[in-house]
């Protein structure tokens, strides 16, 4: 396998990161039913991405296969609590995939570094991201790659009131 130029983000990507946003959005479908998106507004991605870029609060950086294939993105963005937690501000990790051809090669890591950068230049010290609950194999990586439990969000789903 060519191994991809890990680089960031710029505006000729859209179309391709629209394309692993949704890859991104089928894949939680399918490891959890009670993952769902809104699918109208994935197909809206180059539009919203193109904010996303332009944005100094957010930053993503690509796996370029070459070609005009992307085989995975790392998006980043700095994240305002306002409920009086300390930092007021954290950097979040919104967004992590690599195609399945391309995972367990060590892509992520490069992206990661170059984020990790990215927020030490903002002053940020924390950082946090989401992993779905049956990720099991994400939860590992992420783990290996240096992050730990530190808070479980849970989830449910309201019925109905019975009359």
């Amino acid at each position: 396998m060519i191994q991809p130029e890990i680089r960031p983000a710029r505006e000729t990507d859209i179309p391709e990161l629209a394309r692993l946003v949704a890859g991104l959005a089928a894949y939680e479908e399918a490891l959890d039913e009670r993952a769902r998106f809104d699918w109208d507004s994935i197909r809206q991605a180059p539009e919203w991405m193109r904010a996303v870029l332009a944005r100094e609060h957010h930053a993503v950086w690509v796996a370029d296969a070459g070609g005009g294939h992307l085989a995975g993105h790392l998006w980043v963005r700095l994240k305002r609590r306002h409920e009086g937690e300390r930092p007021a501000e954290i950097g979040y990790i919104s967004q992590a995939f690599l195609e399945e051809a391309f995972r367990g090669h060590g892509l992520m890591k490069p992206m990661l570094d170059e984020a990790f950068d990215w927020f030490r230049a903002k002053g940020t010290e924390r950082l946090t991201l989401s992993v779905l609950h049956r990720n099991w194999l994400g939860a590992e990586a992420w783990h290996r790659l240096g992050f730990s439990a530190w808070r479980e969000e849970r989830m449910m789903v309201l019925k109905p009131r019975a009359k």
